[in-house]
């Protein structure tokens, strides 16, 4: 019997980022500060008419911008829209995983579907992210994951209890991740933003995403872990 051998991947762009959970914040602010440098930039969350709109804004940078609708709760459809991502040409070599679930909750009552459901979206999709970007990574000679933290990582807080989980197995995520493909060339920080992130603030979103940019220069291959204390 023959083994069946899989086509190799395309290797991955150092300058094209994908933005998963590309909303009004952290995620709008990174794709602005990297297309203004000149990156492609592939947007991906769950409404495609939010999409547009920041691909619209994102258009008198003069960069390159696409769009992916991905559920970060559903990992077979999140796998399954990265997949084709990835099996186009020159796909993203710089990928922020900037998803969480919001929802305010406690151990004490949340029911086991909320924890798993919480787990699934906070963590799971992070590694589905990574499963499938590595490949291509690894076929570039190095690229970069990047895994927006928080604070609730050091300081859990009762009534965020699945985000402080959330945050806690994100991080191990990445110190795993960055471990084992450290010898590959490839960068997994995770920046862990010590504060509420609102615009004006030393929390502002464009801050956090002057942080990520940096990292793109600075940071060693392996695992990195970050603390952002506000700008």
């Amino acid at each position: 019997m023959s083994a069946v051998t899989s086509s190799s991947p395309h290797p991955a762009d150092a300058r094209h980022l994908l933005v998963i959970g590309a909303g009004p914040g952290i995620g709008a602010a990174t794709a602005r500060r990297f297309a203004r440098d000149g990156f492609r930039v592939t947007l991906a969350a769950r409404h495609r008419d939010k999409l547009e709109e920041l691909a619209a804004d994102l258009h008198p940078t003069g960069a390159e911008v696409a769009v992916v609708r991905v559920d970060a709760a559903d990992p077979g459809q999140l796998r399954e829209a990265l997949s084709s991502l990835y099996a186009a040409p020159n796909p993203p070599g710089v990928v922020l995983y900037n998803v969480a679930q919001l929802t305010p909750d406690d151990l004490l009552s949340a029911a086991p579907e909320d924890l798993l459901g919480a787990y699934t979206v906070d963590v799971v999709g992070g590694v589905v992210a990574a499963q499938v970007a590595v490949p291509a990574m690894r076929a570039a000679g190095g690229g970069t994951l990047l895994f927006t933290g928080g604070g609730l990582a050091d300081q859990p807080h009762p009534s965020l209890a699945t985000l402080s989980l959330g945050k806690l197995a994100l991080r191990g995520v990445a110190n795993l991740l960055g471990t084992q493909l450290a010898d590959d060339g490839i960068r997994v920080l995770t920046l862990t933003v010590n504060g509420a992130v609102e615009p004006g603030t030393p929390f502002d979103p464009e801050h956090i995403a002057e942080r990520y940019r940096r990292a793109i220069d600075e940071a060693k291959p392996g695992f990195v872990d970050e603390h952002f204390n506000g700008a």
